[in-house]
C-alpha cells in the first residue's frame, strides 16, 4: 500500500547515510531560481505588475515558507528525496499526509505560475494561436473567459489553461479552463480533488471511522464492466485516476491567493491584477508546456 511505503522507516546503515548527505546540503527542497530574472524581480519587482515588496512576499518569502514546512513533513522519509510534484501526485488521496500534500502542491503550482512571467508583454506563436481558437472559437474569448473565471473565484486558488487529452476525438483533444481551489492539484496522477467529498481534506480522525474497503469506494470508480473504455479494468488500470479524472497538461496557471496582489492593487484590484498579469505572459514559456498533438494538426 502506498502508506505502508510513505511510513516505513529507512534501514539504519540508510538513515546514516542520508544524514551525512543532508547534512552537507541547506535543505531537501529549496527555492528555485525564476530563469533570468530572479534578481531583476527582487530589486525591482515585476513591472506593471508587483513591486519588489510584492514579488518578495508572493516568491521569496511564500515560497521559501512552503519549501520549508514541506522539508520539515519529508525530512527521513520515503518522499525526502522527490520532487514537489512527486510528493503532490503521491500524497494526494492519503488523509494522514494531507499537510504534506497541501505544501508540495502549493511549491509547485506558485512556481508554475511565476515560471510563466516575464518583465515585457510578449506575443503567442501562430501555432498556438490557431490551437486555442479551435477550441475557444477566438483568442478574445479565450482570454475574457480566462479571466472572467479567476476573477469569479471567490476564494484563493488557482485558474489553469490545460490540454485535455482525448486520443479519440478528432484534433486528440482540447483546451480546457480549470479552476482549482487553495492548493489543489490539475495534475491527473495526483487524483483531481472531488466535491462534494475530498478526503485530502480530511484528517485521521475525521477519515478514521471508514474501512479499507470504504475508502476505496469513495476513491475509485467501482464499475469495470465492459472489455474496453475508461472505465473498464484495463482503462483503470491505465491511469490511477480519481472518478471522473481526466488526462490533462497544464500549460498556464494564475495564481489568485490574496496576498499575490492585495498588497499593490488594493482589495478591490483583482481585476485589474489579472489584466496586469496577462499582459505579462511569458508565451514562449507556455509554449514549452504545450503537448506535440495540441499544436500538431495546425502544422501540417
Amino acid at each position: 500500500m502506498i502508506l505502508a511505503r510513505l511510513l516505513r522507516p529507512q534501514q539504519p546503515l540508510r538513515a546514516a547515510q542520508r544524514c551525512t548527505r543532508l547534512a552537507q546540503r541547506r535543505a531537501i527542497h529549496e527555492v528555485p531560481h525564476l530563469a533570468n530574472y530572479d534578481e531583476r524581480f527582487r530589486e525591482s519587482g515585476i513591472p506593471e505588475l508587483l513591486s519588489p515588496t510584492g514579488f518578495n512576499t508572493a516568491w521569496s518569502k511564500y515560497q521559501q515558507l512552503m519549501v520549508d514546512k514541506l522539508n520539515e513533513k519529508v525530512a527521513g522519509t520515503a518522499l525526502e528525496d522527490d520532487s514537489t510534484q512527486t510528493v503532490a501526485v503521491k500524497t494526494a488521496r492519503e488523509p494522514l499526509f494531507a499537510s504534506t500534500f497541501n505544501y508540495a502542491s502549493m511549491a509547485f503550482n506558485n512556481h508554475f505560475f511565476f515560471q510563466s512571467i516575464t518583465d515585457r508583454e510578449t506575443s503567442m506563436s501562430n501555432e498556438l494561436a490557431a490551437s486555442l481558437t479551435t477550441s475557444f472559437s477566438s483568442l478574445d474569448i479565450f482570454k475574457a473567459d480566462f479571466l472572467a473565471t479567476a476573477e469569479a473565484m471567490f476564494g484563493p486558488g488557482f485558474v489553469w489553461l490545460v490540454w485535455h487529452r482525448q486520443s479519440y476525438a478528432l484534433n486528440q483533444g482540447s483546451w480546457k479552463i480549470v479552476p482549482t481551489y487553495l492548493a489543489g492539484s490539475p495534475l491527473s496522477d495526483a487524483h483531481w480533488r472531488q466535491q462534494p467529498v475530498d478526503m485530502n481534506t480530511q484528517n485521521a480522525h475525521s477519515a478514521g471511522g471508514l474501512s479499507g474497503a470504504d475508502y476505496v469506494r469513495q476513491n475509485r470508480i467501482q464499475n469495470s464492466a465492459g472489455v474496453t473504455g475508461p472505465h473498464s479494468a484495463a482503462g483503470q488500470a491505465a491511469r490511477n485516476r480519481a472518478p471522473g479524472g481526466a488526462d490533462i497538461i497544464p500549460a498556464l496557471c494564475v495564481n489568485t491567493w490574496e496576498h499575490v496582489w492585495v498588497p499593490d492593487w488594493g482589495i478591490t484590484g483583482k481585476k485589474d491584477f489579472l489584466e496586469a498579469w496577462w499582459r505579462r505572459i511569458n508565451w514562449s514559456e507556455v509554449q514549452s508546456r504545450v503537448p506535440k498533438e495540441a499544436v500538431g494538426k495546425m502544422n501540417s
